[in-house]
């Protein structure tokens, strides 16, 4: 059967390492795609006012699975949206009660982003366009106490950053211990996504693949981070990066060149030579 959906994420795998991309490289591509009805979508972890920013201009022409499946957006349309319990809220707050600064929690909210004034917390201005950190800078809401947040926000999902080499055993204890509906994911550089139990990006591609009347053999996929597992082990052309670990690699079919290759492009371009697509 004929490809028909390529879902990708985003940091790691589709830009390269300065968090960019090569937008008319990208742009020919994607016309070539859509003269073959092949669907792109942008999976990632990000917030929409991230994306708004990197893809402006061309998102009435992507599908985006943004906060790691908790929104799915097609053409400017909302077609899912799911925000954390606020039981499970309120336990993850007291289960990291003592590491709230330290990790530098991040509460990812309809309204705005959150995080405590003491959280000392910086962007890499190397993983991401310095006008994109800036301005994501600009939109945290900084807080003395968690207890000052908006009476009526929601939230998609709880984010943590910590030491790399602390990532693995912070998500592991979190999953062992934790007694909400709330499942811990890596999503590389020492982030930390919580979400709500079973809504991740391979929910959201499943969502899509339903909606579309699609069977896996006419998906692709991309990524290199924890939490593009589920999407990895449902599509059936998935490909973990080159620089993704190795528990990423295992849960994809095959495998593609580093972000910093452009891997992504290289392979759905070798695809479209392969299919004689010009």
């Amino acid at each position: 059967m004929a490809l028909k959906l390529i879902a990708s994420d985003m940091d790691g795998t589709f830009l390269d390492g300065r968090g960019d991309y090569d937008r008319q490289r990208f742009e020919r591509l994607l016309t070539l795609l859509e003269e073959q009805d092949i669907k792109f979508a942008v999976a990632t972890g990000n917030s929409m006012p991230r994306l708004e920013m990197m893809f402006d201009g061309l998102l009435d022409r992507l599908i985006v699975v943004a906060e790691n499946g908790s929104q799915l957006i097609e053409n400017g349309r909302t077609l899912v949206r799911h925000t954390v319990a606020k039981a499970d809220l309120e336990r993850f707050l007291v289960y990291f009660s003592d590491k709230l600064a330290e990790y530098k929690v991040m509460l990812s909210g309809l309204q705005a982003t959150y995080m405590l004034k003491d959280s000392r917390f910086t962007i890499e201005s190397t993983m991401i366009k310095p006008e994109q950190a800036a301005f994501l800078m600009d939109s945290i809401i900084t807080l003395s106490d968690f207890s000052q947040l908006p009476a009526d926000e929601q939230f998609f999902k709880m984010s943590l950053q910590v030491p790399n080499e602390k990532d693995a055993e912070v998500t592991a204890d979190f999953n062992a211990n934790f007694s909400g509906s709330l499942t811990a994911t890596a999503s590389g550089y020492g982030g930390i996504d919580i979400i709500q139990t079973g809504w991740h990006k391979g929910r959201a591609l499943a969502e899509l693949m339903r909606y579309y009347g699609l069977t896996a053999n006419q998906v692709m996929a991309f990524g290199d981070g924890g939490n593009d597992i589920e999407m990895l082990q449902l599509a059936g052309f998935s490909y973990a990066m080159a620089n993704a670990p190795k528990n990423v690699k295992e849960a994809a079919r095959f495998s593609a060149p580093s972000h910093k290759e452009a891997g992504v492009f290289q392979v759905i371009e070798d695809y479209l030579k392969r299919t004689d697509i010009k």
